[in-house]
Parts: structure tokens; sequence; C-alpha cells
């Protein structure tokens, strides 16, 4: 009986945390993803701007690489008529001020895809095609 009630105690809190959070639909061309230079749908108090990308060095499809290479991108957070610039990357890399995530005012802003994955002997994809993608979690 006192195993029941010490497993009672620990799964309740646990519950009760993830059943709090909530996931921010970002409502553009794909749900949460973002086209290059434009913001997700701007009706609501929160909403995220894909202002550039500054490097995508990830290994194209059919080639063969050393480093897998990452994809760095430069975001503004909305939030309440606040914004909040910061560069992302999709591998991550906090040593050099690059992650991918962060948390503003309690949003876990998550960088999570970046379309359309390069590849061998095709031509840079039209800018209109980029397209970022993020989870966020309050």
């Amino acid at each position: 009986m006192k195993n029941y009630f010490i497993s009672l105690l620990l799964i309740f809190p646990g519950i009760f945390f993830f059943s709090s959070c909530r996931k921010y639909p970002l409502k553009s061309t794909n749900d949460n993803a973002v086209s290059l230079y434009n913001c997700s749908k701007t009706t609501v108090t929160s909403y995220i701007c894909f202002d550039s990308l500054l490097t995508d060095s990830r290994c194209p499809s059919g080639g063969e690489c050393v480093w897998q290479g990452t994809a760095i991108i430069q975001v503004t957070f909305h939030e309440n008529g606040n914004s909040h610039t910061f560069k992302m990357s999709l591998q991550g890399f906090p040593s050099l001020g690059h992650p991918s995530d962060t948390s503003i005012n309690g949003h876990m802003i998550v960088f999570t895809d970046l379309k359309p994955y390069p590849a061998l002997n095709i031509p840079a994809p039209n800018v209109k095609d980029i397209k970022a993608t993020f989870s966020i979690l309050h």
C-alpha cells in the first residue's frame, strides 16, 4: 500500500506537468513552416518570422561528406508587442551561440527542419521555396 501511494505521488505531478504544455500552431503554408522572409500567422499574440538563411552546410543528398553540416538561420519571435531576434542551428551549436532551441518568456522555440534539403547537381532553390519549421511550446 505504501509503494502504491508513493507511485501515485510520483505519477500525478508528471501528468500535471505534461498536460499543462501546449503547442502553439504557427499556421503558415505548412502548419508550422515559415517561408524565408515571412512570418507565421500574425493574428495571434505570439508569432515567429524567418528573417534570413545565414548558411546551409548540410551534406547534400547523394554526396559523401566528412561532416554532416548544419543550417543556421536568423529569426525574430514576437510576443505581446515585444520582439526577440536570435540565430538558431538545426544541429545545435550552443558553444558557437547557435542552439537548435531557445526559451523566451516561458515559450520553448525549437528549430526542427529546413526545406528543401540540398541535393547534388540540383540548382539552388527559389527563395519562396525555402521554409523553416518550428515547434513552440508554452
